[in-house]
């Protein structure tokens, strides 16, 4: 399978946002970019609104620090159209890692538990519809969300005990893939392949609200083991496909894509 990325020119074909069309003139309208690991989406978002000159920029979600992939900016007038552009369908690739847990789900934070138990390909292909349809996760203690007004992350950092909040979340898909197509991605998008030993790579189609860190923990509960979200790259949110995302490196004022209604 190729990687996520493609050419200038291929993107523009592939193009196929039913309600928009580029008006290079204007700076209202929509860039689909993709947010290297390594900085906040407000980070990413300041860098574009800087470069392009933008008065007025906001977002369609956040990614984790960690984590990479499309990140929908809406700039200028497009702001006042996020109802209109949100959508409730997004698409993550992750690799899951047996063997460990860290207090964070993912690479940066301690390891809080091991096991030895490490599943084989088949016995996580055999347990992963039980992770679609509506289910129950356990929101990161290291999150954005809310616990009596504060940062879960900010509570989490100081040491404060407290319970993290659980939610019930729709997967449509949770599907393997190859350590092939993760290598490929990650090139596809200027990122580097780390070698994992015990992992796994694989897709997930879900609703907003879903955390990927959270899967992880779950799968690896229902084989009776722990693991982390090595590597989350977001690949869809909605129409917007990181085929056609823009690098922060290459972006410019011609790829704002107009919303109708502006």
């Amino acid at each position: 399978m190729d990687g996520l990325l493609m050419t200038r020119s291929q993107s523009e074909h592939k193009n196929n946002l039913s309600l928009m069309s580029k008006v290079p003139e204007r700076s209202d309208g929509v860039l689909n970019i993709c947010k290297p690991r390594g900085i906040s989406s407000f980070r990413a978002l300041s860098i574009v609104k800087r470069k392009l000159g933008l008065k007025k920029v906001g977002h369609l979600g956040t990614l984790d620090p960690a984590a990479c992939g499309v990140l929908v900016l809406m700039c200028g007038r497009a702001t006042k159209l996020a109802d209109k552009l949100h959508s409730p369908t997004k698409v993550y690739r992750t690799l899951i890692v047996f063997g460990k847990e860290t207090e964070t789900l993912d690479d940066e934070g301690e390891v809080i538990a091991t096991s030895e138990i490490i599943p084989t390909k088949e016995q996580v292909e055999k347990v992963l519809p039980q992770m679609t349809g509506e289910i129950e996760i356990e929101v990161p203690k290291f999150s954005a969300v809310h616990i009596n007004g504060k940062r879960a992350y900010d509570l989490a950092r100081k040491g404060i005990e407290f319970e993290a909040p659980k939610r019930v979340v729709a997967i449509k898909r949770f599907e393997m893939l190859t350590i092939d197509e993760c290598k490929n991605d990650l090139e596809s998008i200027g990122e580097q392949y780390d070698a994992q030993e015990n992992s796994f790579y694989l897709e997930i189609e879900c609703q907003t609200g879903t955390y990927i860190r959270s899967l992880a923990k779950l799968l690896a509960q229902k084989l009776g083991t722990v693991a982390i979200a090595s590597l989350i790259i977001r690949t869809k949110v909605g129409d917007f496909d990181i085929k056609d995302a823009r690098m922060l490196d290459d972006v410019t004022i011609c790829d704002l894509v107009i919303p109708s209604g502006l």
